[in-house]
């Protein structure tokens, strides 16, 4: 649920035909207002929202939960949230232009999405714009529709949901241009517009969209085959090897070196005015092993609450995390790495036990996961909520074979007599 309840920019309040809302009024459906449920009871009683309903404390933490290691990213999206929410961006401009960078798989997209969560309907609740798909010139003509004289010109169909861009007066916009880099020159210069001015007037020159209620995300791994060839450098290859022992020395010549390679590539590929229209460029950093483990951690908690919507309930070792970041963390794949792995060698295995001890039905089961010495994930079923003994699952490396349920009945039944 949404929790900004004030509006950013007066015109599009105007706009929908709304009076302007006097201080301190709160949004019904937001978490803190009277009816709410947003405000939480401490030591000194419930606790007070702060004005509209905004608190940047909350935003930040939940977004460090979802997208770890990347605190100064989070940091730069915060800090444009507040300014828009304060009414301190400039009402002829969108309320944010932030470009984010760094390798691939370290969550640039993850933290759009996330923050839709927050001040929209949901991770998907944004207008996303894949760029990889408009590496043609004429594919410049999908942001403001066919020109006059082509089929569909008097229809104005864009890639943009007018809907999403121009949000509500109590939700804003969100406007994600993913892999920005990998779209022809011509369509990035069909964006000059809406980044500098925050209207987007379409061909037909009748009807125009307005981004001034918007926060405009791009993204770009440029840099990212660099960063890769540095990460293959011996001395890092040492400081790997040394694991924590290595230093924070270590790891702020690493992150200043690559800061410097992803700004040289930036300035390399974009032009001069296109970048000089980017409020604040969010530069991510490389995950290492600490992260990936509390990734993993993350993915395993994950996998835990979905299994746990069938009515299974599984438990996993600290071994299991350990496993995980060991044989999936690549510092070059990032966290993409890491889920494949989590899928792979601990979802298959877990899967596979499921439909051994509950071939159908829905009763609820309860397994146990632990990492083997031998690399391979142990699950092991334990006791059922009602008391009853868990059948037991067998090696989830062995051949699956029809379960023998009627022998599995007897069994029991001579163990409880």
């Amino acid at each position: 649920m949404p929790y900004l309840t004030d509006m950013y920019h007066d015109q599009n309040r105007r706009r929908n035909g709304d009076e302007p809302a006097a201080p301190g009024d709160v949004h019904p459906d937001a978490p803190g207002a009277p009816d709410g449920t947003g405000a939480s009871d401490g030591p000194g009683g419930p606790e007070q929202p702060t004005p509209g309903g905004f608190d940047p404390e909350r935003l930040s933490g939940r977004l460090r939960s979802r997208v770890l290691g990347q605190e100064p990213a989070v940091a730069a999206v915060v800090r444009a949230v507040v300014l828009a929410t304060a009414g301190a961006t400039d009402p002829q401009r969108p309320l944010a232009n932030l470009l984010l960078v760094g390798p691939t798989g370290v969550g640039k997209t993850e933290l759009v999405r996330q923050v839709a969560a927050e001040l929209r309907s949901g991770p998907d609740d944004l207008c996303r714009v894949d760029m990889n798909s408009l590496a043609q010139e004429h594919y410049a003509a999908s942001f403001t529709g066919a020109p006059p004289g082509y089929a569909g010109s008097k229809e104005a169909f864009t890639v943009f949901d007018r809907t999403t861009v121009e949000g509500d007066p109590y939700r804003p916009g969100i406007v994600l241009f993913d892999e920005v880099e990998k779209a022809h020159p011509t369509v990035l210069r069909a964006l000059l517009h809406v980044l500098d001015n925050g209207t987007l007037r379409l061909a037909n020159g009748q009807q125009t969209i307005s981004f001034r209620n918007s926060f405009v995300f791009l993204t770009s791994n440029l840099g990212s085959a660099e960063l890769a060839r540095r990460r293959d450098a011996r001395w890092r290859r040492a400081a790997d090897r040394l694991g924590a022992r290595s230093g924070a020395l270590t790891a702020r010549l690493a992150a200043k070196g690559n800061k410097d390679v992803l700004t040289a590539a930036l300035r390399g590929f974009f032009d001069t005015e296109f970048l000089n229209r980017i409020d604040e460029t969010a530069v991510f950093t490389e995950l290492d092993t600490a992260t990936a483990e509390r990734i993993a951690a993350l993915e395993i908690e994950l996998l835990r609450q979905r299994l746990s919507r069938r009515s299974v309930r599984l438990d996993a070792d600290a071994s299991v995390t350990a496993l995980l970041a060991e044989r999936g963390f690549d510092p070059v794949y990032g966290a993409r790495g890491l889920r494949r792995t989590v899928r792979t060698v601990l979802a298959a295995p877990v899967a596979d036990a499921v439909l051994r001890v509950r071939p159908s039905g829905g009763e609820p089961v309860h397994l146990r996961v632990r990492a083997g010495a031998d690399g391979e994930m142990r699950v092991t079923p334990q006791d059922t909520p009602d008391g009853t003994a868990g059948r037991e699952a067998p090696d989830a490396t062995e051949g699956r074979e029809a379960p023998d349920r009627e022998g599995a009945r007897d069994r029991a039944e001579a163990t409880d007599a």
